[in-house]
């Protein structure tokens, strides 16, 4: 009887579990199509726009043109509304569970194929992605 009580208390613990916490539909990103508003300061200056990929070594954002910017030359990245969750700091090179997140509010969470490259960039009027340092 013991044990029963135990997988009883143990379920109702795992099911109230679930009503807590963030929740994806809840995100500000989520309210609206498309990718997250955001900030990127490199050297070369400080840009804004919609978070368009998340790549292994950078970000991918357009803000009238689609712009790349490594890690390493990240002063500062942040979602518009998002919380330092979403944000990367200067030298820092994001785990995997921070570029999962952060892949989840792009506008292209699978990442930028071959395709859908060509596509947003002849739709933009640019021949290659242009890289910010």
């Amino acid at each position: 009887m013991h044990i029963v009580k135990l997988i009883a208390i143990g379920s109702v613990v795992a099911l109230a579990s679930c009503q807590f916490g963030t929740r994806g539909s809840e995100l500000p990103a989520a309210q609206r199509p498309g990718g997250a508003p955001a900030t990127l300061e490199v050297s070369s200056g400080r840009y804004f726009g919609e978070l368009i990929a998340v790549q292994d070594d950078g970000v991918v954002i357009s803000g009238g043109k689609i712009m790349f910017a490594p890690f390493t030359a990240i002063k500062i990245f942040s979602l518009d509304m998002m919380g330092r969750d979403y944000r990367v700091g200067r030298g820092e090179l994001p785990n995997a569970e921070k570029l999962a997140r952060l892949r989840a509010v792009s506008h292209f969470p699978q990442g930028l194929t071959p395709d859908i490259r060509r596509r947003l960039l002849a739709f933009l009027g640019q021949t290659e992605i242009l890289s910010v340092q």
